[in-house]
């Protein structure tokens, strides 16, 4: 299952250092070949939203298995599209499959495994969404420097062929209520728990936390390959090797945030050290518009982005917690709708940041300081609205 998870969102970022090729071989802008990661991001919010309850209606194994195939499916034909539509499609069904894994395995896990077991297993699973960051890039890049960025997709369907596999032999079905549940099941109830928790100031606050440290980070995983490739002439190895760094600096932030919620240290308070870190990370972004020194720039960048990295490890889980516990009884429409956002704004960080009409270092920086901006407005309105509430 972690390989599965780590397979799935690979397809994220794998292809990276391939995006300046994709825009010359297609002959497009790079907001179009952007599209390719901004399309996946507003699909999977879109397919996070629903997948779950398709399971309940329908059963675990045969959404999985069925997504599963969809995913690779999409995946070789990506490896063989030779117009730009057809790919920025594809990415959508590809999406689907990543939302189907992302979800109903923890599904799986929460139908077979007692409370205590569920946090281990959820624990490791997460393992393959931590790997992802890590590893994809680099094998990418290195895909990319002996063949071409299709073979990063062909990669993907490769590895995924067993693990589906594996998924046909092992996975039973684990949702034994699927009658009952289509039996009570609304359309309308549905919608309206998601309505009832989006008119939710206090809601809305922490989406925006969360969201706009994510559309930052999204900016910055859209416009790298273009800042460092083409602006700055580093490799294609060399510019996988900063997610590294970056992805370290996220199990670093965990590392914290898991030692500060130890210490009884509140989610609130967690929040606030992530939002901090995150402005920090921001200025030295900004100090690197001061220098015309190309490798003192570089590393400005790449250590602000580690900080905004490490911010986000600090922000989502405590708002997550926060979220579940708020809402209580409409808590995992609450985490789906937050899911759905980060989603969203993960696309806009996107478009945003493609949109810009300056040099790639440039875009990066003012699309940081508008999104870190929100991040902290949320924060601020979160504060007070906690204090009113403590008060009341």
């Amino acid at each position: 299952m972690v390989l599965l998870l780590f397979s799935t969102q690979a397809c994220t970022d794998i292809f990276l250092s391939g995006l300046p090729l994709i825009a010359r071989e297609f002959g497009v802008s790079m907001d179009v070949s952007n599209l390719t990661i901004s399309v996946y991001n507003y699909s999977q919010a879109f397919f996070v939203l629903f997948i779950g309850v398709v399971s309940e209606l329908w059963g675990r194994r045969s959404v999985v298995l069925s997504c599963l195939l969809i995913h690779i499916a999409a995946s070789v034909w990506i490896a063989l599209c030779t117009a730009m539509p057809a790919m920025i499609a594809l990415r959508a069904a590809q999406a689907l499959g990543s939302a189907a894994v992302y979800i109903v395995l923890r599904l799986i896990i929460k139908d077979t495994m007692d409370k205590k077991a569920q946090i281990h297993a959820t624990g490791l699973l997460v393992v393959g969404l931590v790997l992802s960051p890590i590893l994809a890039p680099v094998l990418g890049a290195w895909i990319v420097k002996v063949s071409n960025w299709r073979n990063c997709f062909w990669a993907i369907a490769l590895f995924e062929i067993p693990l589906f596999a594996w998924a046909w032999v092992v996975i039973c079905e684990s949702n034994h209520r699927q009658k009952e549940f289509r039996a009570n099941f609304s359309m309308k109830t549905h919608l309206l728990s998601y309505y009832s928790v989006l008119e939710n100031n206090y809601f809305l606050g922490l989406a925006l936390i969360v969201g706009a440290a994510f559309a930052a980070f999204y900016a910055f995983i859209s416009i790298s390959s273009f800042m460092y490739i083409n602006q700055y002439g580093m490799s294609e190895t060399n510019y996988a090797y900063l997610f590294i760094g970056i992805a370290l600096a996220y199990l670093l932030g965990n590392r914290m945030m898991s030692k500060l919620n130890a210490s009884n240290v509140t989610p609130q308070k967690i929040v606030g050290i992530g939002i901090y870190t995150s402005m920090l990370g921001t200025s030295v972004i900004l100090a690197q518009m001061f220098t015309h020194d190309t490798m003192l720039t570089v590393g400005l960048i790449t250590l602000g982005t580690c900080l905004l990295r490490l911010a986000t490890a600090l922000i989502n889980p405590p708002v997550q917690v926060i979220v579940t516990n708020y809402f209580r009884d409409k808590g995992a429409h609450a985490l789906g709708l937050l899911t759905c956002i980060q989603y969203c704004f993960a696309g806009i960080g996107t478009m945003v940041v493609s949109d810009l009409s300056f040099q790639p270092s440039a875009n990066f920086t003012i699309s940081t300081v508008g999104f870190i901006t929100l991040s902290l407005m949320g924060y601020l309105f979160v504060s007070r609205k906690t204090l009113v509430m403590q008060l009341n």
